[in-house]
């Protein structure tokens, strides 16, 4: 596979930036002295390249990753927060950061746009998303949302167009309150049971973590408990007679209890995940060019599947290199050093689906 970029242009960019970059204080010369010093001590072998291994991934794809130090793109945002002047070195050097490790260093598009909104003053209620569309909601009277809209529209167009983000339509509503329907009396008396059932087990030391209940239909007048315990947790009965005892002393007959076992060590690395799934969400569908529409992933079975919705016909010419520049974005993000070390070498395969639905990768 074709690198998304050479690693000996990063060298030659630092260097050139060590003697054009500007530094207008004292402090700010120590500072690049410091942190020029680091890059230098990176490791970089004697002919100016960075290590290049080859890893198997998914379904015997191999691919070429270069294996660079997360310390250096750390190094590289220290500089970008501590200098005065961007130099067209500095922009060089920015351009060799892969695309989603930029994004995974700085907040989120949703984040940025509240932000903005906020301290421009806006009353601000909501704000949200999808593959196409970014929704801003507006709090207030009508009058309020008509005068503001045209000015939200516009701050959330320009701070878009910054980021070079063109595959999102803006979209400005007004907050509609809905007065939310009152718990029935027989909610109310299922929900105080099993608190207090929940507050009794953890009195006698059992390991629950949540607990909840359902309906099985929308006019059904039996209860589904949901219990979730560790899997290391082997009281099982125990706990199901502890929940029988309150909610029949509540006079609540109809009803079943569901344990679900979770494993805590998968859902620990799951968190991690969850770290890093936004990026791919936002960076592939920030851009027309991927043309992605949505996003899902599965950690059932293993290994985890990472699955990217696209409008990509495969019968379009250009259809085999669009898929190859998805994977490469995503291979690139996911396999830099600083990445690898929050997943582990947990394995992971890509599945990219066309318009048909159909896997086309």
């Amino acid at each position: 596979m074709k690198k998304r970029f050479e690693d000996i242009d990063l060298v030659d960019s630092l260097e050139k930036m060590n003697s054009d970059l500007m530094w207008k204080t004292k402090q700010k010369q120590h500072l690049k002295k410091r942190i020029l010093d680091d890059i230098e001590a990176l490791g970089v072998d004697e002919k100016g390249k960075n290590q290049i291994r080859s890893t198997r991934i998914g379904k015997g794809r191999i691919i070429q990753r270069v294996i660079y130090s997360g310390m250096a793109l750390v190094l590289l945002f220290s500089l970008f927060i501590g200098s005065a002047i961007i130099s067209p070195a500095m922009a060089e050097v920015a351009s060799k950061i892969p695309y989603l490790n930029k994004i995974f260093h700085s907040e989120s598009i949703n984040q940025t746009l509240w932000r903005e909104l906020e301290e421009k003053g806006y009353r601000i209620s909501g704000l949200g998303g999808n593959a196409r569309h970014i929704f801003i909601s507006i709090e207030g009277s009508e009058a309020y949302f008509h005068d503001v809209r045209d000015e939200v529209e516009e701050i959330a167009a320009n701070i878009l167009k910054a980021k070079e983000y063109d595959g999102y339509k803006i979209e400005v509503e007004r907050q509609i309150d809905q007065v939310p329907e009152p718990i029935s009396a027989r909610d109310q008396v299922i929900s105080n049971a099993l608190e207090e059932s929940y507050n009794h087990l953890l009195e006698l030391k059992f390991n629950v973590l949540s607990h909840g209940y359902s309906y099985p239909a929308p006019n059904s007048d039996k209860v589904i408990v949901h219990i979730d315990i560790p899997d290391t947790e082997k009281r099982i009965e125990d706990i199901k007679e502890t929940i029988n005892e309150s909610l029949r002393a509540k006079k609540i007959d109809s009803f079943s209890i569901k344990i679900n076992k979770i494993d805590l060590s998968q859902r620990e690395k799951e968190a991690k995940w969850n770290e890093i799934f936004p990026v791919i969400i936002e960076g592939l569908t920030a851009k027309k060019e991927y043309k992605v529409t949505g996003f899902a992933y599965s950690f059932h079975p293993a290994p985890l599947q990472i699955i990217i919705k696209t409008s990509i016909n495969h019968t379009d010419k250009d259809a085999d290199e669009k898929v190859r520049i998805i994977e490469d974005t995503i291979y690139e993000f996911l396999n830099s050093e600083e990445i690898q070390k929050k997943i582990a070498g947990e394995p992971y395969t890509i599945i990219i689906r066309g318009k048909d639905k159909k896997r086309i990768n």
